[in-house]
C-alpha cells in the first residue's frame, strides 16, 4: 500500500512538472505587426468608391488607401483618405478597404486582434458632422471563410490614436490576411470642399499557444526552463512584439548630448544587439546612432551626439521619436517610439 501511494504522489509530481514546464508562446502577425515602420508593409487597397447621391462622379468625390507616413503612433499608418467637392447640398458616402499580405499561422491558439485608429477631418468636414465605421475582417484562405472580428461605428473625430482589440481563433496551418473595411458619410454643404481621413496603425494578430518547455534535456537540468529555446525560435514579428515597449523614457537632454535607456527584454531568450538613434521624423535623423549588446533582461544608457544642424530643431520639441534596431540570434526588428526630453 505504501509503494502504491508513493507511486502515484510520484506519477502526480511528473504531471505537475511537466504541467509547469509548459509555457506560452505568443507570436505577431503579419510580419511587421502592422507598424507601417516606413512603409505599408505589404498591406494594399482591395476596393474604394466614393458617391455623391450614390452615384460615383469622378472629380468630385475622391478617395484612396495609402500609407501616410506623417500619423501615427508613432509616425506611420494606413489611411483612409476622403475628398469631396460639391456644388449642391449633396449625401457624399466613401468605402475603402484594404488588406494585409497572408501570413501562415504555425501554431493553433487564442489569438488577439489589435489595431489603433484615428479619424481626423481636414479643411471643412468637421462642419458636416461626418459619421464613419469600420469592421476588422480575419480571412480563412485555407478554408475561403471569413468572420468578422471587430465592428466599430464612429460618430465623434478623434485627433489621438484609439487602441481598440477583439478576440479571435485560428487553426494552426492555415493562412490568413486581415482585411479593413472603411466607410465615411456626410451631407456636405453647398460649395464646400471637405477631407477627412480614417487612419489605422499597430495592426496586429497576436497568437497564444501552448508549447513545451522541456528543451534537448527533455525537462532536466537548464532544459526543464527551456534552455535556449527563446532565441532558437525567435521569428522578426515576434521579436518586433517583445521590444515594443523596451525604449524607456523620458531621454534626457544636456548639452549637445542625448541619453536614452533601452532594455533587452528577458523573453527574448538571448542577448540583444541594439542599434538606437533620435528622428525629426522617419528617414530624417536628428543624432548620431549607437549600438551595443545587452543582456537578456538587461538595460543599458545609450549616449546620442545631437547632430549640429538638427539642434535647434531638437531644442524646440518636447518629444523626439527613436528608431529601435534589435538583434537577437538570427531575428532582426526596428521599432520607432517618442519619448518626453528632459533637459538639465
Amino acid at each position: 500500500m505504501r509503494w502504491t501511494l508513493g507511486a502515484g504522489a510520484l506519477v502526480l509530481l511528473i504531471l505537475t512538472f511537466a504541467a509547469g514546464s509548459a509555457r506560452a508562446a505568443t507570436t505577431v502577425y503579419p510580419p511587421g505587426g502592422g507598424a507601417f515602420s516606413g512603409g505599408a508593409e505589404g498591406w494594399a487597397t482591395v476596393n474604394k468608391e466614393c458617391k455623391l447621391l450614390v452615384v460615383e462622379l469622378g472629380l468630385l468625390c475622391e478617395n484612396q488607401g495609402a500609407y501616410d507616413g506623417t500619423a501615427g503612433n508613432p509616425a506611420g499608418s494606413f489611411d483612409a483618405h476622403t475628398k469631396a467637392i460639391v456644388n449642391l447640398l449633396s449625401t457624399f458616402d466613401s468605402k475603402v478597404d484594404f488588406r494585409s499580405p497572408d501570413f501562415a499561422v504555425s501554431a493553433a491558439g487564442s489569438a488577439t486582434l489589435h489595431l489603433e485608429r484615428q479619424f481626423v477631418p481636414s479643411n471643412g468636414l468637421v462642419e458636416l458632422l461626418p459619421t464613419g465605421k469600420y469592421s476588422v475582417v480575419l480571412l480563412d484562405r485555407t478554408t475561403g471563410t471569413q468572420s468578422i472580428a471587430l465592428e466599430e461605428p464612429l460618430s465623434s473625430l478623434t485627433s489621438t490614436f484609439v487602441g481598440k482589440d477583439a478576440a479571435v481563433s485560428v487553426a494552426a496551418g492555415h493562412t490568413y490576411a486581415v482585411e479593413i473595411q472603411t466607410e465615411v458619410a456626410s451631407t456636405a454643404k453647398l460649395g464646400l470642399a471637405a477631407e477627412g481621413d480614417l487612419r489605422f496603425d499597430n495592426v496586429s494578430l497576436t497568437v497564444s499557444s501552448s508549447e513545451g518547455g522541456g528543451g534537448n534535456n527533455g525537462g532536466g537540468g537548464n532544459g526543464g526552463n527551456g534552455g535556449n529555446a527563446g532565441s532558437g525560435g525567435l521569428t522578426d514579428a515576434r521579436l518586433e512584439g517583445l521590444i515594443k515597449s523596451s525604449l524607456a523614457g523620458p531621454a534626457t537632454v544636456k548639452g549637445s548630448k542625448l541619453y536614452v535607456k533601452a532594455k533587452c527584454p528577458a523573453k527574448v531568450g538571448a542577448a540583444c544587439k541594439v542599434t538606437v538613434q533620435g528622428m525629426l521624423k522617419k528617414g530624417k535623423t536628428a543624432t548620431t546612432s549607437r549600438t551595443a549588446k545587452i543582456a537578456k533582461g538587461k538595460s543599458k544608457q545609450f549616449v546620442l551626439k545631437v547632430k549640429q544642424t538638427q539642434r535647434g530643431a531638437v531644442a524646440k520639441r518636447g518629444k523626439l521619436l527613436f528608431k529601435e534596431t534589435v538583434k537577437a540570434g538570427k531575428a532582426k526588428a526596428t521599432v520607432y517610439k517618442s519619448l518626453k526630453l528632459i533637459r538639465r
